[in-house]
């Protein structure tokens, strides 16, 4: 984050930051000048292609982001981390509105919220029960005791918890607001510990199947883990069982919490409104949500 604070001394010293809608100058308690945008559904500041520094690779004075790819075992595996300068450039959208059942490709949703980098998120539409909260606003509530939940707060803090049962989850946590909560799960790893069990009924726990994760690292800081068949590859393996994929990121350095997210042909991990991982499946298929990253840096 000294990165960012770099890039916004030189741009205030330059008389740089004029007003813009959609991101507003902000003075947080250590009187450190930084950009924030709504808790709404509005989206990021627009994509500027200069700060591409790699195919891989973008920084801009609010957000950092880098992609990874290796195999392990047969399995191609996609890793970003990315850094954000305020918590509010993680943000949730859906293909029609959290209060309805549509569908959309979610490169097309990442490119309407002009976002940097994007994922699938937890297919909220399809259960109709557990917890929908996205942007501030709760849809649902409908806990079951069945599925861990992953909590987002206002700061951009994540909070694993272990099968909530109905009424153990408000509005608030740990007495901050809670931004985006998810349903599907499970947990992979909790408070640095790789969780044991969760139900994932609804996972093909066995299969070796694409799967997608999100994960918090640090403050601020974020790691998205997809894996997915070899380039070009249509047979054999597909992916990782649960099991595998769970034990792969507890074995990672710096993550405190993951959470299972949606897998199989709704596995999109996006750059800049590209797909980047398994861009050869001729199955993928419309989702109802995204979890992404936006800027919050609105230029010259």
């Amino acid at each position: 984050m000294k990165r960012f604070r770099f890039w916004l001394a030189l741009l205030l010293c330059a008389g740089l930051l004029p007003g813009i809608a959609g991101a507003a100058l902000v003075v947080d308690e250590d009187s450190r000048e930084h950009y924030t945008l709504p808790v709404d559904f509005s989206p990021g500041m627009p994509v500027d292609e200069k700060f591409f520094l790699a195919p891989m690779e973008y920084e801009d004075p609010t957000l950092r982001c880098t992609i990874e790819t290796s195999v392990v075992n047969q399995v191609s595996v996609w890793v970003a981390d990315i850094e954000i300068a305020d918590a509010s450039q993680l943000r949730t959208a859906s293909a029609d509105g959290f209060d309805s059942d549509g569908l959309a490709p979610a490169d097309r949703m990442a490119r309407r919220m002009n976002a940097v980098i994007a994922i699938n998120g937890d297919y909220f539409s399809y259960k109709g029960r557990e917890i929908v909260i996205r942007q501030g606003v709760q849809y649902l509530n409908h806990l079951s005791g069945r599925r861990d939940v992953l909590v987002i707060d206002e700061d951009g803090d994540f909070h694993g918890l272990l099968a909530p049962e109905a009424g153990e989850v408000g509005t608030e946590i740990d007495g901050k607001r809670i931004i985006n909560a998810f349903a599907f799960g499970p947990l992979l790893v909790n408070n640095g510990r790789m969780r044991e069990g969760g139900y994932s009924g609804a996972m093909s726990d066995d299969a070796r199947a694409q799967r997608m994760a999100i994960a918090q690292t640090g403050h601020l800081k974020y790691r998205v883990i997809c894996c997915g068949p070899l380039n070009g590859e249509t047979k054999g393996a597909k992916g990782m069982t649960l099991e595998e994929f769970r034990a792969y990121i507890a074995g990672m350095p710096e993550v405190q919490t993951a959470y299972n997210l949606d897998g199989g042909d709704s596995t999109y991990l996006i750059l800049n409104g590209r797909k980047v991982n398994y861009v050869e499946n001729p199955f993928a298929r419309d989702v109802a949500d995204i979890i992404y990253f936006a800027s919050a840096y609105p230029g010259n």
